[in-house]
């Protein structure tokens, strides 16, 4: 994490901004310089990285949370039915379809969170597996 106050990058914020308030024709993908890692994966609106959230705890039933889950995403998807959305932390970066690189390691999560300020460097797409 960076030392002291740490201000976002404004084109990472507009990437941030723009799958948040408008339909994107196609999915950005960015990798991110997190710790010492890259993440790559492609970017996608808080409200979607929280459905894939509920959706994995209620499935996995991490610590009996299924039943509480459940009902958060009945909560979740009547207040989307009646037209409310859902406020995001503009603080976080969403990604999906994700693969985190660290020195010869590679791994797959289906979806990723992370505080902007932690991000050191970025560039868009991925980098390539040669």
């Amino acid at each position: 994490m960076l030392q002291g106050q740490a201000y976002s990058d404004p084109y990472l914020e507009l990437l941030r901004v723009g799958v948040e308030h408008s339909e994107v024709a196609e999915a950005v993908v960015v990798t991110l310089a997190v710790d010492g890692a890259l993440v790559s994966g492609t970017v996608i609106p808080a409200s979607a990285w929280e459905d894939l959230y509920f959706r994995q705890v209620a499935e996995a039933d991490y610590y009996g949370l299924r039943k509480v889950m459940r009902e958060v995403l009945g909560h979740l998807d009547q207040a989307a039915e009646d037209g409310r959305r859902r406020v995001s932390d503009p603080r976080f970066l969403h990604l999906k379809n994700v693969t985190v690189r660290s020195g010869r390691t590679a791994r797959r999560l289906p979806a990723w969170r992370g505080p902007i300020a932690a991000v050191s460097g970025w560039s868009l797409g991925e980098p390539d597996e040669r």
